[in-house]
């Protein structure tokens, strides 16, 4: 398949080790629950100066520390977009189905590569042990877009070259004679080196920062589920989706106008759905399984709206169809 995995010794090995292999020019991930990625964190920020491509996939499950090991939460939503020391831009990603996950962790390998920065896919215990029968996956759909320099004629590379979009020229260590790749944790110039020049370092840190301005662009808008112009709109995010679908199912059959927005893509928040049906929604229903409804809060943020009725779960039990429904009913539409 020409496909290798490697179980190391622990994760901050498993994120160094991926950025070595991505700054070679192999599309590398790696992966842990949130104690994991905790310890990834100081990599996360080498990765973010040294402008390397990597995705990192957190499977949440309850904490602080170990928490309920085998069970399922939605509690590190504001941690992975917060995490590591400095500023620099990431994407962050929700997993909301089998389906879901397959092609979308494809996209965030093309993503990762286009703005050479790290992506974070979130998934959870729940999404990552259920099963479900599904259609074969159409691999026609998979694309692979490596951004990589290909000329052999380069007479001066800039490797952090301070461009327009923020997003330098990428050339794999060793493809072209007397081009020498830098790579470094200190603030450096357009070729890699380290400075402290204040100048180059504002410089730096803007042409990084602009990434996202383009990035928002290959933004996608969350799945709208039920009604179209719901009276009703549910918020959610990753694998609270089937729930929501089926206890959105009955109620539509029962007359309500509820509809619901499932988000995939959070960080950097698509905004045009929410700003739209925020408008004319008499409720916005926020559903998460976590403690202080972490999506509401960054809607809140990015938006002028905000939750009428939350409903959270934090016990380590994923929501039922009927969970969902019979709180939706009895607590929100009666």
């Amino acid at each position: 398949m020409g496909i290798m995995v490697e179980q190391v010794e622990d994760e901050v090995a498993a994120l160094n080790m991926a950025l070595g292999a991505s700054y070679a020019g192999v599309r590398a991930m790696t992966g842990s629950s949130g104690g994991g990625f905790a310890l990834m964190v100081e990599a996360l920020s080498f990765a973010g100066i040294v402008e390397i491509p990597v995705v990192i996939v957190n499977a949440q499950r309850p904490g602080p520390a170990t928490g309920l090991s085998t069970r399922t939460e939605q509690g590190d939503l504001r941690f992975v977009i917060h995490a590591g020391h400095g500023e620099f831009p990431r994407m962050v990603m929700a997993l909301r189905s089998p389906e879901d996950a397959f092609y979308q962790t494809a996209r965030a390998f093309n993503l990762a590569d286009r703005y050479q920065i790290p992506v974070i896919i979130l998934t959870d215990l729940y999404l990552d042990d259920y099963t479900k029968t599904i259609e074969p996956f159409d691999f026609g759909r998979i694309k692979i877009e490596r951004h990589i320099l290909e000329e052999k004629d380069i007479k001066e590379y800039k490797r952090y070259e301070i461009t327009e979009s923020g997003i330098s020229p990428r050339l794999i260590p060793g493809k072209v004679a007397g081009q020498v790749v830098l790579a470094d944790s200190h603030e450096h110039d357009e070729y890699g080196h380290i400075t402290e020049d204040t100048h180059i370092r504002t410089e730096m840190a803007l042409k990084r920062m602009r990434k996202l301005d383009l990035l928002k662009d290959d933004l996608q808008e969350p799945w709208l589920i039920g009604v179209e112009e719901p009276e009703n709109l549910v918020v959610c995010w990753g694998s609270t989706y089937g729930a929501v679908k089926e206890a959105l199912d009955r109620l539509i059959e029962e007359g309500h106008s509820i509809g619901a927005l499932v988000f995939g893509d959070i960080y950097p928040l698509p905004k045009k759905k929410i700003m739209e049906l925020g408008r004319t929604a008499k409720r916005i229903i926020d559903i998460e399984q976590n403690m202080t409804g972490q999506l509401d809060s960054i809607i809140r943020e990015e938006t002028p709206y905000k939750s009428d009725f939350k409903i959270l779960k934090f016990d380590g039990r994923p929501f039922s169809g009927e969970e969902v429904y019979i709180k939706l009913k009895n607590e929100v539409l009666k």
